[in-house]
């Protein structure tokens, strides 16, 4: 493992004027699910995201990275995500829940939505509630989700009795979580990996899942990453090792040992590169990672048995 602390370029905030056209996959949620005729899409979407930017001047933000779908471009989507949410419950089994954790504007859900996933069993929440506000701007879609899915605010490094989240603790059978662990340090991590464990169901007989995707390093160590809201900040990349090891460190501690029966890790280590599509402009496309990069996705499975 690397301990040299890597450094993140210390450059202006990456922002996209314009926008020549959306990804196909959104498109079609837009048009069909939100009602959003095609000719009015793209500037409804910079709209949007103009009026985001203003509150949050993130890069994420300002390069349109909400307009794709990450969790449906998971290697786990149809077999451990959609398939498990659409299947009928029967014969005593528990209902599935899924939380998107950090949604952002619930791009996430909304595509679930749109793939036939059961609305009751779809829930969100994030830190900020006007990304939940922003959400249903986008998707046009306030009568269509229940607002009392979204719990906001939702404190992964809080234990206080007011945080939303802990409505769902012990609730939740697939917890997804996207470009959330790499704003943490490895301590903070080890933290949110915790309250991560305490928001699963305990009592489903079998592993439940916690799946996602994040920025990773084949030299895995603290970075430095600079934010609009201060200097610098310590944050930590993974690799699939270490991502591991932060797992079973976490399941093995005195909290969780006599609790956990079983984690199994899996992740892989993934290139992030756009190319020119002739119907949908530029699509995203992951191939096996560059030995020695230092910035790569990593996507990712953790399977819990609890004892």
């Amino acid at each position: 493992m690397a301990d040299a602390t890597q450094t993140t370029p210390t450059d202006p905030l990456r922002f996209q004027e314009t926008l020549e056209t959306l990804p196909k996959a959104l498109k079609n949620v837009l048009t069909s699910y939100s009602d959003i005729p095609e000719n009015e899409q793209v500037e409804h979407v910079l709209k949007l995201r103009n009026e985001a930017y203003t509150a949050f001047p993130y890069p994420c933000i300002g390069m349109f990275r909400f307009i794709e779908f990450d969790l449906s471009a998971h290697f786990a989507y149809q077999d451990h995500v959609l398939l498990p949410l659409k299947q009928p419950v029967s014969n005593g089994k528990v209902e599935p829940l899924f939380l998107d954790l950090g949604t952002c504007f619930g791009q996430d859900l909304r595509k679930l939505v749109y793939d036939g996933a059961p609305v009751d069993r779809l829930w969100a929440s994030d830190i900020e509630p006007k990304f939940i506000e922003l959400g249903f701007k986008l998707f046009n879609d306030a009568q269509k989700l229940p607002n009392d899915h979204f719990l906001c605010p939702g404190n992964l490094l809080s234990d206080s009795p007011e945080d939303k989240l802990r409505l769902l603790d012990d609730k939740v059978t697939i917890l997804h979580m996207t470009a959330v662990f790499h704003l943490f340090s490895l301590a903070d991590q080890k933290i949110v990996a915790d309250r991560c464990l305490r928001l699963l169901r305990k009592d489903t007989g079998g592993p439940v899942l916690l799946l996602g995707s994040q920025v990773g390093s084949t030299t895995p160590g603290p970075y430095q990453r600079h934010i609009a809201s201060q200097d610098y900040t310590h944050k930590y990349r993974h690799d699939e090792q270490t991502w591991k090891k932060l797992w079973e460190e976490v399941c093995g501690g005195e909290s969780w040992k006599y609790k956990v029966k079983n984690v199994e890790v899996k992740s892989k280590l993934l290139d992030r590169t756009q190319k020119r599509d002739p119907e949908s402009g530029k699509i995203t496309v992951f191939t096996p990672a560059s030995p020695g990069s230092t910035l790569v996705w990593q996507m990712f499975e953790v399977w819990i048995t609890f004892s």
